[in-house]
């Protein structure tokens, strides 16, 4: 029975998922984080690595999937260059949602990676990540931990 209630709990959240996301709209912080999830997106497919690592906090940490934990400016670009080099070339991400209390700010979001590997044709892989931003002294908002991971294929018909 306890199950059943937190499946039937769990599902009503799901499906109020939009509704509750709808409401953050007007967020001034959100507005922020958006037009840093475009800048990122932008400066990723220009290969310009030094600007996507500078939208990182000096102590940020970016936790890719199945591999050790990467640790400020520098190893997060040579991160980022490392993900281009092995056949990414655009990332498209969508802010789900954003809550944010004082100098913290956590969003979920889903991303499309367009890859394509040498000699192989185009593909694309769906992830989901969670990310923590940090307002800065300068009142602009940087990354501060950055988690993500893939989402599973959907079957082609």
């Amino acid at each position: 029975m306890r199950f059943q209630i937190r499946v039937l709990v769990a599902a009503i959240a799901l499906g109020a998922w939009p509704v509750l996301s709808e409401t953050h709209k007007g967020d001034p912080v959100r507005a922020v984080i958006e037009k840093q999830a475009t800048l990122f997106s932008e400066a990723f497919a220009r290969a310009d690595f030094e600007a996507v690592a500078g939208m990182y906090a000096e102590d940020a940490i970016v936790l890719p999937p199945d591999a050790e934990m990467v640790k400020g400016r520098p190893a997060i670009e040579a991160l980022w260059k490392s993900v281009h080099a092995s056949g990414v070339k655009g990332v498209t991400l969508t802010v789900v949602d954003v809550h944010s209390s004082g100098k913290l700010a956590v969003e979920v979001g889903t991303a499309v990676l367009s890859i394509k590997p040498e000699g192989k044709p185009e593909l694309t892989q769906s992830a989901k990540y969670v990310v923590v931003w940090r307002r800065q002294k300068d009142g602009s908002w940087k990354l501060y931990r950055d988690i993500w991971n893939a989402m599973p294929q959907q079957a082609q018909r």
